[in-house]
């Protein structure tokens, strides 16, 4: 079994953002699950595929908002292995090849691709050597659905101009799951993002926010990310 040292002198939440910051002494998470070689650069980017023009503007808006509140949650926290998260937005809706050539010159660690559309096959090479998450794998099948009143009121302070808040939540929780899985193996590197994403969702401990999650790592326990999503399908 495996342990992976988590980041000294991150401050965490104990359980929501509007609790004060709590000192978090350094710790080990183990997991079952083998490292590969780190090779991230300290910085976790990640871009963004959602769509920001045409008849599914509305979503890609909220899933916008979704991803900066979590950004936002996360560097008021301390931020990854002590870094900001770094996001970077395209539109899906657009040149998709200009914008996935151009997350590839950003050094984009990881891709969140849109939550109300499947991956056709060839994205994945495409999107590499970044590592992709679909986020319509995560919870109802690939259909987004509406906001939580309290969520929603988080989306509408990073935009108040929103008119749909579906998308809004798998896109927080793709964020959150992939900063996360930079945690766990120490390292923003596309394939130990690869693995942590499995590893961050295998524990029995479940934790539903940034700051519980990384409470309970803290402590040294496995963690079961579910999000405001829930359970991963």
């Amino acid at each position: 079994m495996s342990a992976v040292a988590l980041v000294t002198g991150v401050l965490v939440l104990a359980l929501t953002a509007c609790s004060d910051p709590v000192p978090v002494a350094p710790s080990v998470s183990p997991t079952n699950t083998a490292l590969p070689a780190p090779t991230g650069d300290g910085l976790l980017r990640i871009g963004t595929m959602f769509p920001m023009t045409g008849d599914l503007a509305a979503s890609g808006a909220a899933q916008v908002a979704g991803a900066q509140v979590a950004a936002r949650e996360i560097d008021s926290q301390g931020g990854v292995l002590g870094q900001p998260v770094q996001l970077i937005h395209r539109n899906s809706a657009g040149d998709e090849q200009a914008a996935l050539a151009s997350f590839a010159d950003r050094a984009v660690d990881a891709v969140l691709w849109d939550a109300g559309s499947a991956v056709r096959p060839e994205v994945p090479a495409s999107v590499a050597p970044a590592a992709l998450l679909p986020l319509n794998g995560l919870v109802n099948g690939g259909t987004p659905l509406a906001a939580s009143e309290e969520f929603a009121k988080r989306l509408l302070v990073a935009d108040p101009g929103l008119t749909a808040t579906a998308g809004g939540a798998e896109a927080y929780d793709g964020v959150i799951a992939t900063a996360l899985a930079a945690m766990v193996t120490g390292d923003d590197g596309a394939g130990s993002i690869e693995t942590g994403w499995v590893t961050v969702r295998e524990g029995p401990t479940v934790c539903t926010s940034w700051g519980e999650c990384l409470l309970a790592l803290s402590e040294g326990q496995q963690i079961e990310y579910q999000g405001l999503t829930g359970r991963q399908s």
